[in-house]
């Protein structure tokens, strides 16, 4: 399984960095800059701050669209399949 590439390495050093309050949602496919007020809400980045690039769409739509199709229940996380906890759901044909 490969993890998904980012626009840049400046993008990939911040996701990487616990510091940084940047945030990679890989099942989702969000980037964001986290709220630090303790939980886990975030501001949605569109653009790359450090080169610019747009940053690919939300999948969090179709995340629940996929689920609901298959007739599971995303609240049900434990009926949730493995390949749903991240980028496989969208990056397997």
């Amino acid at each position: 399984m490969t993890s998904p590439t980012h626009c840049c390495a400046a993008m990939a050093a911040a996701i990487a960095d616990p510091t940084v309050p940047v945030h990679f949602v890989p099942k989702f496919r969000e980037y964001g800059i986290q709220v630090l007020d303790g939980g886990t809400s975030f501001h949605e980045l569109h653009f790359c701050p450090w080169c610019g690039t747009r940053l690919p769409s939300s999948l969090r739509d179709k995340w629940f669209d996929d689920l609901e199709r298959a007739g599971i229940d995303p609240t049900e996380i434990e009926s949730i399949p493995d390949k749903y906890s991240d980028h496989r759901w969208y990056s397997e044909s």
